[in-house]
């Protein structure tokens, strides 16, 4: 597993925790930061996400934002 995967595992399991809701966003955000990095055609780029540009990748129509992004699409929230 490398520091990226293990980074983004952090951020997920610190996403879903009740506790983190007031930051729940920036986990998110960086999250999708790492998972496009490391394959920008399935994942919007974060600049896109947090400024709330339309428009989405073209394998990932109109997903809703799951909880864990490693491997999977999302849209800006």
């Amino acid at each position: 597993m490398s520091f990226v995967d293990r980074e983004q595992k952090r951020l997920g399991a610190a996403i879903v925790d009740p506790s983190n809701a007031g930051v729940r966003d920036w986990l998110y955000a960086a999250q999708q930061g790492l998972a496009w990095a490391l394959e920008p055609n399935g994942i919007k780029s974060p600049y896109d996400m947090i400024m709330g540009i339309p428009g989405e990748p073209g394998d990932c129509p109109g997903e809703p934002r799951p909880p864990l992004s490693s491997g999977t699409c999302a849209q800006g929230g």
